[in-house]
């Protein structure tokens, strides 16, 4: 969970001598959220909360990182215990614990070629374009449940904008906290962003399968994850990731 020091040492050791629990956080790439660093290691923000509230709840949180469809399947299950950067929908609700309060809000937007989102003011004018999405993402309704949108799939962010930009997909959706980082880094043929703006952001929680054997600790993690909202410390890890 990022580079080890001696005093995220010292708490570990800490907390197993008062037979603190490990709970897993299953989780997948998601830059500026989780990135992966040349050495393998996970950074970002969502991995700087996740050590916060390690530190202040006590509670040992280990990351695993696996494909975002599985991660639900393994809550849904309770195989995992946690998930990051979770946005909420009726069917996740079923099977997982929303965590109060959320911690950070993104907003859906269409990317493309500059003169492909030229075209596209209003939710209409979708209709007839293929647009690339996520796997198992929730971006905004009608979106996500519409089907005569001609929708096409795909595992991963990094895999769908790297469509986009060889020009193999016209169009895509994604949080622009996201898209929007990525193409500050400037890998990649530069995409335009739609003035069309959906009305309803892509809030982020984090989760507790509903199935976790830790059950028991949801109110510590809450109680801890309130503090780091309401004190701007999130907001203030944030503006590490942002221009």
């Amino acid at each position: 969970m990022g580079k080890t020091s001696w005093g995220v040492l010292g708490l570990l050791f800490a907390c197993l001598a008062q037979g603190a629990p490990t709970l897993t956080v299953a989780t997948d790439l998601w830059p500026p959220f989780r990135i992966l660093q040349p050495d393998g290691e996970l950074q970002g923000l969502d991995v700087e909360i996740l050590q916060r509230l390690q530190k202040e709840s006590g509670i040992l949180l280990q990351i695993r990182r696996m494909p975002w469809g599985r991660a639900l399947k393994q809550m849904e299950s309770g195989q995992v215990d946690l998930m990051i950067g979770l946005a909420h929908t009726a069917e996740r609700a079923a099977f997982i614990d929303y965590l109060q309060p959320a911690y950070y809000q993104c907003w859906p937007a269409f990317y493309g070629k500059p003169a492909t989102v030229a075209g596209i003011r209003q939710y209409r004018d979708l209709a007839g374009m293929e647009v690339g999405y996520v796997l198992k993402s929730a971006y905004f309704e009608p979106f996500d449940s519409d089907p005569a949108l001609n929708k096409h799939g795909v595992p991963t962010e990094d895999q769908l904008l790297r469509m986009v930009q060889r020009g193999h997909l016209p169009l895509m959706i994604g949080t622009d906290c996201q898209v929007d980082y990525a193409l500050r880094q400037g890998d990649g043929k530069p995409l335009g962003k739609a003035d069309y703006r959906p009305d309803s952001p892509v809030t982020l929680y984090l989760g507790m399968s509903k199935r976790s054997p830790h059950q028991a600790q949801k109110s510590a993690l809450s109680t801890a994850l309130q503090r780091l909202v309401e004190s701007g410390d999130i907001k203030q890890m944030a503006s590490h990731y942002q221009p």
